[in-house]
């Protein structure tokens, strides 16, 4: 987690606790924890690792239990933001040492160990890590406070339960246990963070709106807290309110790159394009890792998208693809760009890579179908729709219906009430868009441009901007979002 969290993540150890120390004590040594512990708080994983070894190398005898905790510490954190399992079990391995050096005297040791088998339970989507994280820390919520043990530390471990509670799927088990942690320790930001979050997803939305203004009011300069209420009220359909948030988050901290990406969002959400890509923009040159830097430009390219931009557009989806060349999500969106820029050839090769990536992908089957279409590629286009037509478990609901109209076996009627059949408003409403897009689309291959134009024109009137489809007709038409 980031600076200034502590108990949002292994919880590092305090000044205060790291005096519970057993004695001998070098000053040189307490420095240097010292120093680690400022690492961790302002992210510098890298740099607490190197600290905690020197420590151990140097000063085996001087409380080698916070030194362990402390390079466990950082690399469940490293582990965790690099998905790598073996890093996180390398800081497990650390926090059983840090147990073993603390001989039972330092509950809080025991923070690591839980956080992290919650973090590989939710990489490797294994319940029983889980499971294994919160049936060690039960018992120690039982242990009575004192002077090795405070109500703070007691509520950083209800904290850590509240994780492995939300990461298994209980969200009212975490919401209770941040709850308690929100009274225990209410200098920590992450439980009240937290509690506001699980009240969100358990659809209490007044009490969450709640729940994060009074964090705010507790913390008035934690970034992150104006962060999470913004994610919160775009979630809620509060543009304008998510908008001030992440403003806010921005003026407390200009080089936060998420901030940054997620006030683009919520402008694009409002289709103010070329705000966004501004915002994406910006992520990119204050983005501290490749990941949140790749996914700004990603998101560049999206804004770049809807403004008419396509080669700038295709140019940072490329760009995407190369740093994640086997996520077809990412190959999908540069065959839309594509198509929209009428490189059809292009378009059709993309949408048949994505597949070989992932053949479950079908919702890429009609988008395929008319890249092979409009590239004259008709035989390849029916041999396509036959293939998927054919397989023991052909594609049904929405996707199937479409595919039939590829195959001529729909009519234009039929292919607008089968968009209603069945589905939630809004699912309709992207379904007819998409309807309204892919006739558009059988009357320009049947030379029929006027009846092209009135299809495109109604999947515009949608509004619903996020839309491959909505952007497709948009390039018809040559309308764009400034």
């Amino acid at each position: 987690m980031g600076a200034g969290l502590w108990g949002a993540g292994a919880a590092v150890v305090p000044a205060q606790e790291a005096g519970q120390a057993v004695a001998p004590v070098n000053e040189k040594a307490n420095l240097l924890r010292s120093q680690a512990d400022e690492a961790y708080q302002r992210g510098d994983y890298k740099r607490v690792i190197d600290i905690a070894n020197q420590l151990l190398q140097q000063y085996p005898k001087d409380n080698p239990h916070v030194a362990y905790h402390l390079r466990a510490s950082a690399k469940i954190e490293l582990g965790k933001a690099a998905r790598d399992g073996k890093q996180i079990r390398d800081g497990i391995a650390d926090s059983r040492s840090a147990l073993k050096e603390g001989e039972g005297k330092f509950p809080w040791l025991n923070v690591p160990y839980i956080y992290g088998m919650t973090a590989l339970g939710e990489l490797e989507n294994k319940a029983e890590h889980l499971e294994t994280a919160i049936k060690w820390v039960t018992p120690l919520l039982d242990k009575p406070t004192g002077e090795m043990f405070s109500e703070e530390d007691k509520g950083n471990l209800y904290y850590q339960r509240g994780m492995a509670n939300s990461a298994k799927g209980d969200q009212r088990a975490a919401a209770a246990d941040f709850t308690r942690a929100t009274k225990l320790a209410p200098r920590l930001l992450a439980p009240h963070l937290r509690r506001a979050t699980s009240l969100a997803y358990l659809g209490n939305t007044d009490e969450a709106e709640e729940a994060f203004n009074e964090t705010i009011e507790r913390f008035p300069t934690a970034v992150i807290a104006y962060n999470d209420r913004g994610n919160f009220r775009r979630g809620r359909g509060d543009l304008d309110g998510a908008l001030n948030d992440f403003s806010k988050a921005l003026e407390l901290d200009p080089k936060f790159a998420i901030g940054y990406i997620n006030r683009g969002i919520t402008q694009f959400d409002m289709q103010q394009a070329k705000a966004a890509e501004g915002d994406f923009q910006q992520a990119t040159r204050v983005a501290g890792d490749l990941n949140t830097r790749n996914m700004a430009v990603r998101l560049r390219g999206g804004a770049r998208l809807a403004q008419g931009e396509v080669q700038g557009a295709v140019d940072d989806l490329t760009l995407a693809v190369r740093s994640n060349p086997n996520d077809p999500t990412i190959v999908e969106e540069r065959g839309v760009a594509e198509f929209c820029a009428r490189h059809f050839p292009a378009a059709a090769d993309d949408f048949a890579r994505a597949m070989r990536i992932d053949n479950k992908l079908v919702r890429i089957v009609p988008w395929y179908w008319l890249a092979l279409q409009r590239s004259g590629r008709d035989t390849e286009a029916k041999a396509l729709i036959q293939r998927t037509m054919d397989q023991e478990m052909p594609p049904i609901g929405w996707i199937g219906a479409l595919c039939k109209m590829c195959d001529g076996l729909m009519t234009d009627e039929e292919l607008l009430r089968a968009s209603q059949d069945e589905g939630t408003e809004v699912e309709k409403r992207q379904k007819l868009c998409e309807a309204n897009f892919f006739l558009g689309q059988a009357a320009v291959l049947t030379k029929e441009p006027e009846k092209a134009r009135d299809y495109f024109e109604k999947a515009v009137s949608s509004n619903l901007f996020s839309l491959s489809a909505y952007r497709g007709a948009q390039f018809e038409l040559q309308k764009f979002n400034k």
